[in-house]
């Protein structure tokens, strides 16, 4: 049995992929073709409806074919019934059995849908600079508009020893590179009576060698309690400084529509505290357009606070609605126009601000780790101490540390030359 597997979403999503590669490969070929494949298991994203819709073209696609489907990820627990529509004879596995995955090889018909149990996978490191470790899953919000309380119903986080054993073995056999994920990394070890900190924490003082830990998404209200921890930790040499803290809109009546259990002024309080006390520090955020309720004074706040705040860079959605969320019955709905309007105004903002960032590092000298082959041909992606992406000729390799002159930018990247 030949089996490709096919991933939408998130980094979580992609750690996740990678265990399901191994854990099917233990009774089948793992593929990087759909076309060679006798079956497909397609990991899933719930977030955006976009997302679905594109998810739901490639089912019904090869649900033309004679290749044996399995779907999982969170779309199965929340649209179950679409996918069948459209794949009648495709294997639903929600993402908390994603063990069983070897069974649907093996020949057997899944139906394992809604039927959540706590359960965290992680694959080994296969290779590479980065290695991409899921150290949790869930979250403590109930945000008006999102869907994962129906997917993922605790927060259920990996055995530290197990993530020790797993990051000590990836950091010996040449990762440059631990990507620290989850659905809200500041809440790992809840479940435990730990903290992302201790985590951390025992990561730099256990595992020795040449790396760098990039740690994922963070929640405001949970990264809060742990900040003037973090902030310290964040200063050590083998921790990019840079954090990823979702603000999702710059005015306060619009955040209690949705949910979030923090103000702007919290928020900017935070941004602040991490700033002061690591120094220079690449900021990461997500706002969401067009929210029920958000109208045009709203969204010019969070223009405002774009501006204030500086951002690296900023993840800019319009609002979608997903079922069984507060938000999906509202009726003080933003029309789609006006959505990509807004769209369109904020990404515009976020990338000049972002520019102007980028702008400061002209002519500088720094020390950054080559990560990946780059998208135009004859170039590489190297990262800065602070996650900050530059260009580089590929004159060099993947894996090497090198001393770089800043000579350009763009809104997204830095572009550097190697000095010798």
């Amino acid at each position: 049995m030949r089996v490709y597997v096919e991933n939408y979403g998130c980094w979580l999503n992609k750690a996740l992929s990678e265990y399901v590669k191994q854990v099917v490969s233990r009774c089948a070929e793992i593929v990087e073709d759909a076309e060679l494949a006798d079956a497909v298991i397609i990991n899933t994203c719930a977030v955006r409806g976009d997302t679905e819709r594109k998810i739901l073209r490639r089912l019904r696609e090869l649900a033309s074919t004679s290749k044996r489907i399995a779907v999982t990820g969170c779309l199965v627990n929340v649209r179950p019934y679409s996918i069948l529509e459209v794949a009648p004879k495709a294997s639903l596995v929600e993402p908390s059995y994603l063990s069983e995955l070897p069974r649907f090889v093996q020949g057997e018909e899944l139906w394992l849908v809604r039927e959540y149990r706590r359960a965290i996978f992680a694959g080994e490191y296969t290779g590479g600079v980065r290695y991409v470790i899921p150290i949790e899953v869930g979250c403590t919000g109930a945000c008006g508009f999102c869907v994962e309380p129906l997917v993922r119903r605790e927060v259920t986080s990996l055995d530290p020893e197990l993530v020790l054993r797993l990051v000590a073995d990836a950091v010996r056999r040449g990762a440059k590179e631990v990507y620290l994920t989850g659905q809200d990394v500041a809440a790992y070890g809840l479940d435990l009576g730990l903290r992302l900190t201790d985590l951390i924490r025992r990561i730099l003082s256990e595992v020795d060698g040449d790396y760098r830990i990039r740690i994922g998404m963070m929640e405001p209200w949970m990264a809060k309690s742990i900040a003037d921890e973090l902030s310290e930790l964040i200063r050590d040499e083998r921790v990019y400084k840079y954090v990823h803290l979702p603000l999702q809109s710059g005015d306060d009546a619009v955040l209690r529509l949705m949910r979030r259990r923090y103000t702007v002024e919290e928020y900017r309080n935070l941004i602040q505290l991490f700033r002061r006390r690591v120094g220079e520090l690449s900021v990461a955020t997500d706002i969401i357009v067009g929210y029920p309720g958000e109208d045009w004074e709203a969204f010019l706040r969070s223009v405002k606070v774009v501006q204030e705040l500086k951002f690296d860079k900023v993840h800019v959605a319009r609002y979608t609605f997903r079922p069984f969320t507060p938000a999906y019955t509202a009726r003080d709905t933003v029309a789609e126009p006006e959505k990509k309007r807004r769209s369109r105004i904020l990404t515009e903002v976020a990338l000049r601000v972002a520019a102007s960032i980028n702008s400061t590092y002209l002519g500088k000298e720094l020390e950054a780790l080559v990560c990946e082959s780059g998208k135009k041909e004859g170039t590489v992606i190297a990262r800065t101490d602070t996650y900050k992406p530059v260009i580089l000729p590929d004159t060099v390799k993947v894996g090497e540390r090198v001393r770089v002159r800043i000579k350009g930018y763009t809104p997204l990247h830095l572009v550097g030359e190697v000095i010798d």
